[in-house]
């Protein structure tokens, strides 16, 4: 929608933003300072969760139920998982864990809103700018959509947190998150904005590491329903490719009574993402959700479709999700997937034994491998694609004790950092991790004549078709772009890459991306020398 309506909501939001207090406990209290942002206070914990084990691994180490876990890699190759836990039935709060091994975990803080109610946590590592951005809900908080960005997870005073309100404060609900470059990008559902009814309407924020909004559009939209519905819209997911994000939604439709999934895409080129107007009625064509000019129903008929998940690797994208459309009624997990950036698109079947259900699919892609975790008869399950998508695995059972998975959205996450899931083998719900048996890509680059960088795979298995690019910002007149591909990239190999020559003048920023493990640093390129990386 045209930001030109959300303007005065955003400022009041802005000036009201600011303001960072510490807070510092009883001599006893074990843990230190506590710092607040805007009504989110953040404790800051060093307890250890888990050392050197192996299988699955217990993440939650209190009485409480615990769920919504969230996984990610932040940039500098740590594991991070958030989920949220409820010591009563009036609190929930957030805990983030890290992990530099994914056997040893250490708790590094504890988020308590002061609506008392923190729910949908969603973190994710944002390789260009160094950072790690969280996104999570406190729906009956003054300012609900709360948002950070991290540094260093092992610090918390180095948090930086802000929040905002579009509308009251008990509409909001659901809450997850991508990355553009150096924008981190949440997606969230608003049931009565402002002055327009729409219930699960979905908004989009684009949020600088300073969290502030780019100037050059709105930087916040809503989904005015002109061009495709989507709401209500629930279960929503969001990720990033080469050359566009994607975003995902369950609607449902009132006048079939079917949940149906909805589809929009955008592009990373920010030259573009950052152009003003062009869309329908003077909208931002790239920016605002509700003028995207991808958009369509992945799939909608008379069955449902629900709770889908979405992964991307260079132009290939995959979407996963839940459907009854069979002869049993029961559920299967089904996946469309594209190899040209969701502009065509086939469907494969995941899973789909008879009369039982097959239900929310979680799934993360790394070149042409995919991998989709899901829960059945309260176990789950992981299946591999090696064809991004086409053909599936026989899935394996990841939970050592049968019976315990819980079954419900955001009860499992999968990224490259891992499996983690809600568990309830110890009377209450916790949440559990497993290491990904995939590949782990790493990249480190250098200068010189040129840029070359050293690619490794220090995952359980081999890559297969790793798309890699390498490209330079600035005044570059020869080399600003490189591609390639590497065929195969065994467990513990490493190759070597190079833009060849290139030639240019002045300030640079160097981008090196492979398979969708993306590295950047700032340099100086001299005629044919890029110094400084």
């Amino acid at each position: 929608m045209s930001k030109a309506i959300m303007i005065s909501i955003v400022l009041l939001a802005a000036l009201l933003a600011n303001g960072i207090s510490a807070t510092v406990p009883e001599e006893n209290d074990a843990r230190e300072v506590a710092y607040t942002h805007q009504g989110i206070t953040v404790t800051p914990l060093s307890a250890t969760v888990s050392s050197g084990g192996t299988g699955n691994i217990r993440l939650s180490d209190s009485d409480n139920d615990d769920m919504q876990p969230t996984v990610t890699k932040d940039p500098s190759g740590r594991l991070v998982v958030a989920f949220s836990s409820q010591p009563s039935i009036l609190e929930q709060t957030v805990t983030l864990v890290y992990s530099a091994d994914g056997a040893t975990w250490t708790q590094a803080a504890e988020f308590t809103g002061e609506g008392g109610i923190l729910q949908y946590p969603s973190v994710i590592g944002i390789p260009e700018a160094g950072d790690l951005g969280l996104n999570m809900m406190d729906p009956l908080a003054e300012f609900p959509m709360v948002t950070y960005r991290m540094t260093d997870v092992t610090d918390p005073g180095t948090y930086n947190g802000i929040a905002y309100s579009w509308g009251e404060t008990e509409d909001y609900d659901e809450i997850t998150n991508t990355y553009v470059h150096d924008l981190l990008v949440p997606l969230f559902t608003l049931h009565n904005y402002y002055l327009s009814e729409i219930p699960g309407c979905p908004f989009i924020v684009y949020m600088l590491p300073d969290l502030n909004f780019p100037t050059e559009i709105g930087g916040n939209y809503f989904d005015g329903q002109s061009v495709l519905r989507t709401a209500p819209a629930s279960n929503i997911d969001m990720a990033t490719g080469r050359d566009y994000f994607y975003l995902l939604f369950e609607h449902a439709n009132q006048t079939t009574g079917y949940s149906e999934i909805a589809f929009k895409k955008s592009v990373t080129d920010k030259e573009l993402l950052y152009t003003a107007g062009g869309g329908p009625g003077g909208m931002d064509k790239y920016a605002d959700i509700e003028a995207m000019p991808w958009q369509r129903y992945l799939a909608k008929g008379d069955f449902d479709a629900k709770d889908p998940s979405v992964g991307a690797s260079g132009s290939n994208v995959v979407v996963a999700y839940m459907t009854n459309d069979n002869i049993y009624g029961d559920f299967d997990i089904k996946c469309w997937y594209s190899s040209d950036s969701g502009e065509t698109w086939d469907v494969s079947t995941v899973a789909a034994q008879g009369q039982v259900d097959e239900t929310h699919p979680a799934v993360f892609m790394s070149g042409n491998n995919v991998y989709c975790a899901f829960e059945k008869q309260g176990n789950l399950y992981l299946a591999q694609s090696e064809d991004g998508g086409a053909t599936w695995g026989e899935p394996i059972q990841i939970n050592e004790e049968d019976g315990t998975v819980v079954s419900a959205p955001r009860a499992i996450d999968i990224d490259a950092g891992g499996i983690v899931w809600v568990d309830t083998r110890n009377g209450n719900m916790d949440v559990y991790y497993e290491s990904l048996p995939a590949p782990i890509i790493d990249v480190e680059m250098t200068g010189g004549f040129g840029v070359s960088a050293t690619v490794s795979n220090s995952g359980m298995v081999e890559a297969e078709g790793l798309d890699w690019s390498i490209s330079l910002s600035g005044l570059v007149f020869m080399g600003k772009e490189t591609t390639g591909t590497i065929d195969v990239l065994a467990p513990g190999e490493e190759v070597s890459i190079s833009s060849g020559l290139v030639f240019g003048l002045g300030p640079t920023t160097v981008t090196v991306d492979v398979g969708g493990s993306t590295k950047t640093a700032s340099g100086f390129i001299l005629g044919p020398l890029v110094l400084g990386l």
